[in-house]
């Protein structure tokens, strides 16, 4: 049969070097029937006088638009009956069109075909070599038909092209993977696609270690994983053969098998031999490509393509794999099917789950009562004794009192600040410590019957069953046993609290501020609730509260005879006591640094004050006036998602116990809510990894290594998702609010 005529089609977004050179390479191959075309990606610059005299055509997208879309101006422009791709970059062999013509000529029903790199790379860089030598060995491993396709040294007929509407140019407008993409569209079309490896062309391309990186992670795997995820399923063929996934796996496991050996001595052994084994797998499948290496460079370019070579195959899996699991969490959240058509059943689960929520929460709170009055509330006690102290004028502190007052029975030295020694007297200042139990039961029931109505009604659209699991779930936190149990005053601030955001809501600023205070008997708790109040409207209310804390420390400190600069020294020595080591929070953190290094503490302020520098000159005013524009549009916005945030906020950033957890209750809500209005996968696992993270016995906890930091993760999470919902919340203006 007659050669076919040939369109050389050549992107660009340079006249420099090595443009020159390859296209002079392509235009010696052509035929005097063929043509060639340049296509300058965006607005082009004067050409050059080499490029004026020679036999080419040019074209510009006028725009940067991506080589996709310079690739189909070309095509539509062509008159020969194949398209000739070239990249700018590569210097095709003097046979190379041959064997295109060739292997058109020989078979009517090929729709394409593509070459590879040689094994002589221009650029002599370690990362160059290995970079070019691992497409040279990736393709020429794979010869015969693909279902794939490369524009780099590729041809396909200008009529399969057009009808299959070319390159997707508007899902990848800059250099990305709308090749392979166009090669599996073109495949499942039923054209017939050959790989043909002794199509070469000499790569000038100059890698470095961070470019590859980056185009591997952003122009390669993540669109490559996207389009592996929507069209559900895995070609094998190129990188994704078996030899391939195996060996991504391998190196994958070696890393951690390594990382589990410095950690845990106890599994060193294992570890060690699961991470000689990943590596002899790595060896052994990859034995040729290294064998290539070796060759071309000797062992020191063999030994740096070995370690290249894992890294490339470790970010990748792990693009992939992270990918993956972010579908899978997009995807729909439903009964699964043998349920699907089932209704009266799911009912039942669903009232059988209410009912054994119903019976945690009372068991929890019912033993939390009980056991109050059976075994001496340790933590009341121990406010009782503080406030003895401080109706007697005694400030409970070691370093604060005289050497007789330390000798006293009942002394003791409190982490309570200055405003919370007035707050103990409503509790003891007739009956002690037996008022102080009765009354902070009464207070406790009362706060929860409180936030058993607000869980009701911030579900209730959803269904009567979503309403009781919205009254059920705060009274199911595994920490008011605790809180009930030691005596403390969690849930009562956040009684405080829930009564302070619906104050908010009705514009009674004033009053919401005053319980602000009030809840601030435990700053732990309260404090990040003071976000709502950073609005012009609002400032009085936190402006009143302050007030009243700043009139408690000083009537505490004056009735004490305490000076303030005396009793900051005293409290900042002593905080540092009473961080948990088992607490994951901000705080003991940043207490433990200062500590530990005195210039730790001075380049961790310097940090701050640069990091202040910065965002301040990068903004400037106008920008900056924006940013509080939008901060004051989210603390206005979703209510129970900013109060979720401020509770997920307080519990990472300080001092907290278990029975502090009840601060949660309205992140948990709002889990629970974006799982019922958005059923997916993630929105269900979030909502189930938060409610397993307070509701189970904190005994349980104790018993599982590692607990604690994944309470925190799970609780990181949350906290992201709630600032990203409120954020979607206030570009739609139109945020979700409760009853």
């Amino acid at each position: 049969m007659p050669h076919p005529s040939l369109t050389l089609v050549m992107p660009t977004i340079s006249w420099e070097e090595p443009c020159a050179t390859c296209l002079c390479a392509s235009l010696a191959a052509l035929a005097p029937q063929d043509e060639a075309l340049v296509v300058f990606d965006g607005e082009p610059p004067p050409p050059p006088d080499w490029l004026l005299h020679s036999p080419v055509r040019l074209l510009s997208t006028g725009r940067r638009s991506g080589p996709a879309s310079a690739r189909n101006l070309a095509a539509r422009e062509a008159r020969g009956e194949i398209l000739w791709f070239v990249d700018a970059d590569v210097q095709v062999h003097p046979d190379a069109a041959g064997r295109i013509r060739e292997h058109f000529a020989d078979s009517p029903a090929l729709a394409a075909v593509f070459g590879s790199y040689d094994d002589t790379p221009a650029d002599p860089g370690l990362v160059s070599r290995f970079r070019n030598l691992l497409h040279h060995h990736t393709h020429s491993s794979h010869p015969g038909p693909a279902c794939t396709f490369w524009a780099g040294l590729g041809a396909v007929r200008r009529q399969a092209f057009l009808d299959l509407g070319g390159f997707d140019a508007v899902s990848y407008d800059r250099p990305c993977i709308e090749d392979i993409e166009f090669g599996l569209r073109l495949s499942d079309a039923g054209g017939m696609i050959i790989l043909d490896p002794a199509i070469q062309g000499t790569h000038h391309k100059r890698w470095t270690l961070r470019s590859m990186v980056s185009t591997d992670i952003r122009q390669r795997a993540i669109p490559w994983s996207q389009l592996l995820l929507r069209r559900r399923e895995l070609p094998t063929t190129l990188n994704l053969d078996p030899t391939a996934r195996l060996s991504a796996a391998a190196s994958l496991l070696l890393p951690l098998a390594l990382l589990v050996a410095a950690w845990m001595p106890a599994l060193r052994p294992m570890s060690l031999a699961l991470a000689g084994g990943c590596l002899a797998l790595l060896l052994l499948l990859n034995r040729n490509f290294y064998g290539l290496l070796f060759r071309r460079g000797g062992p020191p370019e063999a030994c740096v393509g070995i370690v290249l070579h894992g890294l490339v195959l470790s970010y990748s899996g792990v693009t992939f794999a992270v990918l993956t699991l972010l579908d899978l969490l997009q995807r729909p959240l439903h009964w699964p099917s043998w349920l699907q058509h089932r209704p009266a059943l799911q009912g039942r689960l669903v009232g059988w789950s209410l009912m054994l929520l119903g019976l945690l929460a009372i068991s929890t709170l019912l033993a939390g009562l009980i056991s109050t009055w059976i075994l001496t509330p340790f933590d009341l006690r121990e406010r009782w004794a503080e406030w003895q102290l401080f109706a007697d004028g005694i400030y409970p502190s070691a370093m604060l009192a005289t050497p007789l007052q330390r000798s006293l029975p009942d002394f003791r030295t409190t982490v309570y600040l200055p405003w919370a020694l007035p707050l103990f007297g409503p509790f003891f200042v007739l009956g002690g410590w037996i008022q102080g139990t009765w009354i902070l039961h009464l207070l406790s029931l009362l706060s929860l019957v409180l936030i058993a109505r607000i869980g009701w009604f911030s579900l209730r659209s959803f269904g009567a069953s979503a309403g009781w699991l919205g009254t059920l779930a705060p009274l199911a936190i595994a920490g008011n046993f605790s809180a009930l149990n030691k005596g403390q005053f969690s849930i009562i601030c956040m009684g405080l609290i829930s009564l302070q955001w619906l104050l908010l809501q009705r514009q009674r600023n004033l009053p919401a501020g005053l319980l602000w205070s009030l809840a601030m008997v435990k700053p732990q708790i309260g404090l990040t609730y003071a976000l709502p109040f950073l609005t012009p409207r609002r400032l009085p209310g936190l402006l009143l509260g302050l007030g009243v804390l700043t009139g408690l420390s000083f009537l505490a400190l004056h009735h004490t005879n305490v000076e303030l600069d005396i009793y900051l020294r005293s409290w900042i020595s002593v905080l540092p006591q009473f961080m948990s080591s088992s607490n994951l929070n901000a705080v003991a953190l940043l207490t433990n640094l200062f500590r530990a290094s005195s210039q730790a503490s001075l380049m961790l302020f310097a940090g701050v004050v640069c990091v202040a520098a910065v965002l301040g000159t990068v903004f400037g005013r106008r920008n900056l006036s924006t940013v509080f524009r939008t901060m004051e549009s989210l603390l206005v916005g979703d209510p129970l998602g900013l109060a979720g945030f401020c509770g997920v906020l307080g519990q990472l950033g300080f001092y907290h116990r278990y029975y502090d957890n009840l601060m949660l209750y309205p992140a948990l809500l709002v889990v629970f809510r974006l799982a019922l209005g958005r059923p997916r996968i993630l929105e269900g696992v979030l909502a189930a990894s938060m409610a397993a993270s307070v509701w189970t016995p904190q005994r349980l906890l104790d018993a599982l290594p590692g607990s604690s930091l994944v309470q925190s993760l799970i609780w990181i999470l949350v906290g992201t998702f709630l600032v990203q919902e409120l954020t979607r919340s206030c570009a739609r203006d139109n945020p979700l609010r409760t009853s």
